[in-house]
């Protein structure tokens, strides 16, 4: 069985270093010559090591492959947004809660007026559904629909 280098590659791993390297040729590290000649030997290779000899030369945004890399974990760049993604909805649990319930404090009399406490408990309920569902996006048109008569 191979391993390493001698890894045969699939057509995904030949079209993620195709587009990686037609993002070196719009940086301009790359000459449109250049660019043509590495794509052909792109699609040809058959092996990682044929691979990474392509793109020896140029600074590389993706992984190592390699026999001590093969199976690793997320890189450093996507724990750290995915900390921040975290960090992110925390802070929105906690924003909701201090509203519902200074919210409900305000409705029964305690605190804010009944006004101010039920706009907090609609931009509370407000948080919750963004956090549960997301931002919906209009599909089509450019503003909202309208009903012709």
């Amino acid at each position: 069985m191979a391993s390493g280098y001698e890894m045969r590659v699939g057509d995904a791993e030949r079209e993620a270093t195709a587009a990686e390297l037609r993002e070196h040729y719009a940086s301009g590290r790359l000459t449109l010559d250049e660019l043509n000649e590495r794509l052909d030997k792109t699609f040809a290779a058959k092996t990682r090591a044929d691979l990474d000899g392509l793109m020896r030369d140029l600074p590389s945004a993706r992984p190592v492959t390699g026999p001590s890399s093969q199976g690793a974990g997320w890189g450093e760049g996507a724990r750290r947004e995915a900390g921040r993604a975290v960090v992110g909805i925390a802070m929105m649990c906690l924003l909701m809660v201090v509203l519902l319930v200074v919210g409900t404090l305000g409705a029964f009399g305690i605190g804010a007026g009944r006004p101010a406490a039920i706009a907090l408990l609609v931009l509370a309920f407000g948080l919750l559904r963004r956090l549960l569902f997301g931002r919906r996006r209009h599909v089509g048109g450019c503003g909202p629909r309208r009903r012709r008569w």
